[in-house]
């Protein structure tokens, strides 16, 4: 299981670097962040990985495209959160980091991001992020998670952020 979790993270490393040796790209994958416990990845996700770089790879693909068509916020980031609770049932978060950009684009890419397919997962639910550096630019610090989660957490008294299953049963009923 840490094999192919770390195959993972190794493949997640090499499109990072290759979008940092690319031209200033609309959305560039900067980091990724897995919102499951380390010993639970395998069984909320599964034992094959490529159907998880898949989607993420379509994620940022289709945020590229939704942001070369607009004009450049003075973000420098976005923090990109994704909950998973089936291949159909999708609900992204999306936060400007390092300057602002507007809430219609935000909206719209959260619109847009969740309507692509997802992938199966083996246990339900689960959520990772992604850090996506904009048009050349990298901020000084990511959060580690949407501040509307941690705001959630709060008012719900969820004291447990990772995995989020708790969190998800309060902002995100079914």
């Amino acid at each position: 299981m840490a094999f192919r979790f770390g195959l993972l993270a190794g493949m997640m490393l090499c499109l990072t670097s290759v979008a940092a040796a690319e031209e200033a790209k609309p959305a560039a994958l900067n980091q990724l962040r897995l919102y499951v416990p380390i010993p639970q990845l395998e069984s909320r996700f599964g034992k094959d990985v490529m159907p998880l770089v898949a989607y993420i790879k379509a994620l940022e693909k289709r945020l590229g495209e939704i942001l070369a068509k607009e004009k450049q916020p003075k973000a420098k980031g976005l923090l990109i959160a994704v909950g998973i609770k089936s291949k159909k049932k999708t609900r992204i978060w999306c936060e400007a980091i390092g300057g602002e950009a507007p809430d219609e684009l935000l909206r719209l890419i959260e619109k847009e991001l969740a309507m692509i397919e997802a992938l199966d997962l083996v246990k339900s639910p689960a959520g990772f992020a992604m850090e996506i550096n904009l048009f050349g630019q990298k901020p000084d610090k990511y959060p580690e998670f949407p501040q509307s989660w941690v705001d959630a957490a709060k008012k719900s008294e969820t004291k447990l952020l990772l995995p989020p299953d708790d969190l998800f049963k309060s902002i995100w009923p079914d």
